[in-house]
């Protein structure tokens, strides 16, 4: 790793105009706060349309990735528009000051969406292997549904005559047992059960349940509500935009300092990683399920308003807390220059400026590690606390509390946060001895290693890992991993900084919002393109719509997730959160390994900037 020549350019000079204690903490405050709501929306947002609400994975899919490409237009527009501004606050505080309350409110909005699917009582059936057979007619008076799966027809017969589901005496469900029968070629039928077919009865059973085991709102509605979900889903895009490129600007104006620029945007990383608390929503949403089924609804539509609920509480909250940067940050630095550029020539702006372009190419290659965060959350959910409906019901057994299975969900969950959190702490120190560029490329590169061996560990355990020494294994991989993610985060936003620096000594402009919204497009891309990857695997794998309903309804009578569905399921989301997150780390690294700003000369350009603006002040 290269050694930093630059004289130690992050403790070079100090300069009198720089932000207070109070402004940097009013402005963590409501980087938090703003943080927790993009992160209930990236993370909770996902699995509240395909697991509550159900509604088809591509077109989840397909919203989030679409959303995206508007983006693209969108944020650089956004930036050229913070530029543009002049207030006697400044360009960025403006916003600051009034996007939060409209951004709690577009936050909300998306929840607020009928249901697509449900399960109904069809689905509590199973195949009967031991009970009496009964000859199957297809008379009038026998309750059955045909079935169709890989161009052959079959009969679930109900060997109750009824599909409604039963009651033990302590309230839990009775599943329904069926037989299944073969069409034949004569009309005739054959019982799988005589055949000893039982794989491929169970598997009937299972597309029966697909077919059958949920309601499905009629196509206008269902259009309706997918339309809904676009359109409140690029809404808050767009709003959440407005607040993003000034909050990430704004750093590069508080201060004419590169040590404290660099400690702010380091500390505005780890509470943006700290806003990762946003993704518990889909945690604590379930616990206000009661209130709803008190009041007479089914679990289904219990939870989705508890989910309902718990957004609008949290988004108040964390809405609130946005507002303190927009109370408490003050713009120190004024640029060299008033000229100000159209959005045509801000575009060319960005793509002209090499370091900025080089980054930028690396952040989209490395798109895949946002995997890790928007489907790691459902992977705990689903394969370790083993139920979506309410995932906290898993620590307590008829036995008492599990602490147990607590400690192996702490360990994995500190392993996935964690060094996003810690890591990015210790990156101006490093600074101050490496290159930035040489940081970013060994991080890139040697991240990739962590997230490849998850998926190994995954298959060389069987699919089961949840024994101590691969849950400390897994917890230790995803940590360094998360390490990596986290690091390159810091560097990512210092390294954008330099590039307003670079494009400033250029050309006489700091375009702080047109290079900011790359960040801000970076990010955003990178969810489209992560929820594309994830849309396509897991329609391939059927983790989708009505499929989702029956797997909640299963884990809540007691199936496992590791094996539900053969582990299809498991071992998709362990695919998607190692191997191409593995893949887009080792393709970030390509455009960056020759870096054109280096530490020294970006330390040179600084020093005669700030003479510059030195010597304007002088003047006025």
């Amino acid at each position: 790793m290269g050694k930093n020549t630059s004289g130690s350019p992050l403790l070079k000079k100090d300069y009198s105009k720089t932000y207070t204690k109070k402004e940097l903490v009013g402005y963590l405050t409501g980087l938090a706060g703003q943080n927790i709501i993009y992160n209930i929306i990236s993370a909770g947002l996902l699995f509240y349309f395909q697991s509550v609400i159900f509604l088809p994975a591509m077109a989840v899919s397909l919203i989030f990735a679409l959303a995206r490409v508007w983006d693209a237009i969108n944020d650089p527009m956004m930036g050229t528009i913070v530029d543009k501004t002049k207030t006697k606050w400044g360009k960025c505080k403006p916003y600051l000051l009034f996007i939060p309350i409209v951004v709690c409110v577009t936050t909300v909005l998306p929840f607020l969406n009928g249901m697509y699917a449900w399960p109904n009582d069809k689905y509590e059936v199973e195949f009967a292997k031991n009970i009496e057979f009964v000859e199957f007619t297809g008379d009038e008076a026998q309750v059955y549904e045909k079935v169709t799966f890989e161009g052959k027809d079959y009969f679930v017969l109900s060997s109750t005559g009824s599909w409604d589901a039963a009651k033990d005496e302590d309230g839990n469900t009775i599943k329904t047992p069926v037989f299944v029968y073969a069409v034949n070629e004569d009309g005739s039928y054959t019982a799988l059960k005589e055949t000893k077919d039982v794989a491929l009865a169970e598997t009937v059973v299972g597309e029966f349940q697909t077919q059958y085991g949920f309601t499905k709102v009629g196509t206008g509605s269902g259009i309706a509500i997918i339309a809904w979900a676009a359109f409140s889903y690029v809404l808050w895009g767009m709003t959440y935009t407005i607040g993003d490129i000034p909050l990430w600007g704004v750093t590069s104006l508080m201060t004419e300092d590169q040590k404290d620029r660099a400690k702010v945007l380091a500390l505005a990383r780890i509470v943006a990683n700290v806003g990762m608390i946003g993704i518990m929503f889909q945690f604590i949403a379930p616990n206000f399920n009661g209130i709803f089924l008190n009041q007479g609804m089914d679990e289904a539509h219990a939870l989705r308003m508890s989910y309902i609920l718990t957004a609008a509480i949290m988004t108040l909250f964390s809405s609130i807390l946005f507002e303190f940067a927009g109370l408490s940050v003050k713009e120190k630095v004024k640029p060299a220059s008033e000229k100000r550029y159209t959005i045509k020539e801000n575009f060319k702006i960005m793509f002209s400026n090499k370091p900025f372009r080089q980054i930028l190419i690396s952040g989209i290659l490395r798109s895949p590690i946002l995997l890790l965060s928007t489907v790691a959350m459902t992977l705990v959910t689903y394969y370790f606390c083993n139920s979506a409906e309410d995932p906290l019901s898993a620590f307590n057994t008829p036995e008492g509390f599990n602490i147990g299975l607590l400690l192996k969900v702490a360990i994995v969950a500190l392993g996935i946060f964690g060094g996003m959190i810690g890591v990015p702490a210790l990156i101006p120190m490093l600074a101050r001895k490496f290159e930035k560029k040489s940081l970013y490329n060994f991080f890139s590169l040697f991240g990739a290693i962590p997230f490849a061996l998850v998926f190994v560990c995954f298959l060389v355990s069987g699919g089961n890992i949840l024994g101590w020494g691969w849950i400390i294994a897994m917890g230790i991989l995803f940590f360094m991993a998360s390490a990596s993610m986290g690091a390159l985060n810091v560097l990512q936003s210092v390294m954008i900084a330099d590039c307003v620096d670079y494009e400033e000594y250029t050309n006489g402009v700091r375009t702080d919002g047109v290079f900011f919204s790359g960040q801000s497009f970076i990010t955003k891309l990178s969810s489209g393109i992560a929820s594309l990857i994830t849309g396509v695997v897991y329609t391939v794998v059927g983790f989708s719509g009505g499929n989702v309903s029956l797997l909640n309804k299963a884990l809540q009578n007691g199936s496992t997730f590791a094996e539900y569905g053969g582990g299809k399921y498991a071992t998709a989301m362990f695919f998607l959160v190692s191997i191409p997150p593995a893949i887009g780390m080792i393709l970030s690294a390509l455009p960056t390994l020759k870096y054109v700003l280096t530490d020294k000369e970006h330390t040179r350009m600084l020093d005669e900037l700030n003479a510059r603006r030195n010597a304007q002040g002088d003047k006025e």
